[in-house]
C-alpha cells in the first residue's frame, strides 16, 4: 500500500516536473471537491464584500501563510487574521471585490490543489492616505482538504500591472508576431 503511495506521487511529482509540453495532471479532482473550491472562492468574495471577519477567517487553515501585494508574509491563522481585520479597519471595510475568473485549478495530490484568481477591487484610501484607484489583481491561493472542507492554506495576491502586460511574451501585444530577433 505505502509503495502504491510513493509510486503515485513519484509519478505525479515527475509529470509536474516536465517542461515543453503540456501534460494532463495525474491526480485529478473529484468533481465535487472542484465544486466545493470554486464555492469556497466565491464565498471569499461575498464576505470580503460585506466585510464578515469572521466568516473570512473560517476560510483558512490554521496554519495559514499569506503574502500580500506589498510583499508583507503573515504566517498563522493568528496573524494573517490580525492583519487582514486592521487593513479592513483602516482601508479596506466596505470596498468591493468582483471575482473576474477562476483562471486556473491545478491538484497537487487529493487534497491540495492551487487556484489562481482573478480579482477587480474598487478604489480604496491606503494607510498613507493615497487613493489607490479601482484596479485588478491575481491572487494565488493554495486549498487543502481538511475534515471541514477546503481551507486556503496559503494565499498570494499581486496587482496586475497594465503596462508591464503589454510586454507578457505569451498574452502580450507587444509580442505579437515578434520573431524572438
Amino acid at each position: 500500500m505505502l509503495r502504491r503511495h510513493v509510486l503515485a506521487l513519484a509519478g505525479a511529482v515527475g509529470g509536474l516536473m516536465m517542461t515543453g509540453q503540456a501534460r494532463a495532471n495525474p491526480i485529478g479532482l473529484a468533481e465535487e471537491d472542484e465544486a466545493a473550491i470554486r464555492a469556497a472562492i466565491q464565498e471569499y468574495e461575498r464576505v470580503w464584500n460585506i466585510s464578515d471577519l469572521d466568516a473570512m477567517g473560517r476560510l483558512y487553515a490554521p496554519h495559514v501563510h499569506w503574502v500580500n501585494v506589498k510583499a508583507m508574509h503573515w504566517r498563522g491563522f493568528e496573524e494573517v487574521d490580525r492583519a487582514h481585520r486592521t487593513y479592513f479597519d483602516i482601508m479596506f471595510k466596505g470596498v468591493q471585490q468582483k471575482l473576474l475568473a477562476i483562471e486556473s485549478l491545478t491538484p497537487l495530490a487529493s487534497n491540495i490543489a492551487v487556484a489562481v484568481v482573478h480579482w477587480h477591487m474598487d478604489a480604496f484610501k491606503t494607510p498613507s492616505g493615497d487613493i489607490a484607484p479601482p484596479h485588478e489583481s491575481r491572487m494565488t491561493l493554495v486549498y487543502v482538504k481538511l475534515a471541514e472542507g477546503w481551507k486556503i492554506a496559503h494565499g498570494a495576491n499581486i496587482d496586475v500591472d497594465a503596462q508591464a502586460a503589454r510586454f507578457d511574451p505569451i498574452r502580450g501585444a507587444a509580442f505579437v508576431g515578434h520573431d524572438g530577433n
